[in-house]
């Protein structure tokens, strides 16, 4: 590290993504804050002001997006197909639903995919919306309902009241996917 730091921006961004590269994402992270900025011509480079990973993280913290768990292995082939079928609701609005076994890391994986900075930027511009389900009782199913609703009323000009049912709760959330969320 001492040796890196007496050289120029660049050897600190090689560093940086050999250990991205190399499997060492956890240690990247930590580096992550400190990568020196890059001039980059006609790209654009924020996200609704989106322009460092505490930003991005920011972002996923606030849509309920899982953290990375402390043991994490990476299984990329996996992670790029989520990433690619995330890609496509940019042409044709839709769902990706991602299903398995109880554990197999479907959690892990899909928030991986989400933490992909270019992918947000480029589809998601708006951020994303976390949604565990599972076995629910009604009652916590409409709790989480209620909750969807609100975080996704949030920047509506009325001032919209829960819904009272699971009936109410899925026709406010089918209007709101169709006309204001379609990804």
């Amino acid at each position: 590290i001492n040796i890196i730091l007496t050289k120029d921006n660049n050897s600190y961004r090689s560093f940086y993504n050999a250990l991205l590269h190399e499997g060492y994402r956890d240690l990247a992270a930590l580096l992550q804050d400190g990568i020196p900025a890059v001039s980059s011509g006609n790209r654009k480079s924020s996200m609704d002001g989106m322009t460092s990973y505490g930003q991005l993280k920011t972002v996923l913290c606030e849509g309920g997006v899982p953290q990375r768990p402390v043991v994490f292995v990476t299984r990329p082939k996996l992670v790029d197909a989520i990433k690619k079928k995330l890609s496509c609701l940019g042409s044709d609005p839709g769902w990706v639903t991602v299903y398995g076994m109880a554990g197999c890391g479907k959690t892990v994986l899909t928030a991986e995919a989400l933490r992909d900075h270019q992918l947000l930027e480029d589809y998601f511009p708006g951020g994303v919306h976390w949604i565990s389900v599972g076995k629910q009782d009604k009652a916590g199913l409409l709790i989480k309902l209620q909750n969807l609703c609100s975080r996704l009323e949030h920047d509506s000009t009325l001032s919209q009241r829960s819904p009272l049912n699971i009936e109410e709760a899925k026709d406010r959330l089918r209007l709101l996917m169709l006309r204001k969320y379609p990804r």
